[in-house]
């Protein structure tokens, strides 16, 4: 894999990743790492991470969620999570800007777990926290009165309907936050066969990340109930590169490596064990 190292200047570029073709994507956490004070001792190998030859690292959903994992989020501004407080997460993502490494955010904009009862009896509103929704705002085939999904259900918690514009305004303003305020600047959009394209393209444009990849979760290996942690040949489905200019596949060559098939190496051994 051919690597060539993005200095400050390029930082705030979003074309300099497209033209240079070249990236390696580090998943810096795995489905347990958020037992172990994770945006505490991730800070602790960045300089490990920059010296490796990685341009960005995938982070865990940055957001409180009601699965520590970060994938059932309800107030997007909260970024106290299992992984750490917002306190850490920004003094993590300031050391990697230091070393210039590119933080890619996990944006979880599928689905979204209500905080109050509406419409049918189910919780399907968002009052008393930012991005105070109501059952509009969920899809009509997950609870809510929304229109249909333009994508495929996530089942158990409400679907975002992304046809609506207020949604659509108010999770834009919230991703131009990420970049602005918090510090992410690459995204990776999960589940995103769950929305139209074209929501996607609209909140790339609207918050101009510098790189951004979406999840197509595909199919999985599994050990009886539970999920393999080497997923070998189904990995590459995992995801998918997407043009800033054209919402299209990229032909870039990225490496995404994780802690589990880099284990031959140093700063692997070193990770595994945090």
């Amino acid at each position: 894999m051919v690597f060539n190292s993005i200095g400050n200047d390029q930082q705030t570029d979003t074309g300099a990743v497209l033209r240079s073709g070249r990236e390696i994507l580090l998943q810096a956490f795995n489905w347990e790492s958020h037992k172990h004070d994770w945006w505490r001792k991730l800070e602790k190998k960045v300089a490990d991470i920059a010296k490796s030859g990685f341009t960005t690292a995938w982070l865990p959903p940055p957001t409180n969620s009601f699965a520590p994992e970060g994938y059932l989020p309800q107030n997007l501004y909260d970024l106290n999570s299992s992984y750490g407080s917002e306190q850490l997460l920004r003094a993590l993502l300031e050391k990697m800007r230091q070393y210039n490494v590119r933080a890619m955010a996990d944006i979880v904009i599928n689905h979204r777990v209500g905080t109050t009862k509406g419409h049918g009896g189910m919780y399907n509103r968002y009052d008393g926290v930012p991005l105070s929704w109501d059952e509009r705002a969920v899809t009509s085939c997950t609870g809510g009165l929304g229109n249909r999904s333009t994508g495929d259900n996530f089942n158990g918690v409400p679907n975002i309907d992304h046809t609506q514009h207020f949604v659509r305004k108010d999770i834009t303003a919230w991703l131009q936050w990420l970049r602005k305020n918090v510090g992410f600047q690459d995204f990776r959009f999960d589940f995103a066969r769950g929305y139209s394209p074209k929501y996607v393209k609209e909140y790339i444009e609207g918050a101009k990340p510098i790189f951004s990849v979406g999840e197509y979760w595909d199919s999985c290996n599994y050990n009886g109930h539970f999920l393999e942690y080497n997923q070998g040949i189904t990995s590459k489905y995992i995801l998918h590169p997407y043009s800033l200019a054209y919402f299209q596949p990229c032909h870039l060559k990225i490496g995404v490596l994780s802690f589990h098939n880099i284990l031959g190496s140093g700063l692997a051994r070193g990770m595994s064990h945090l």
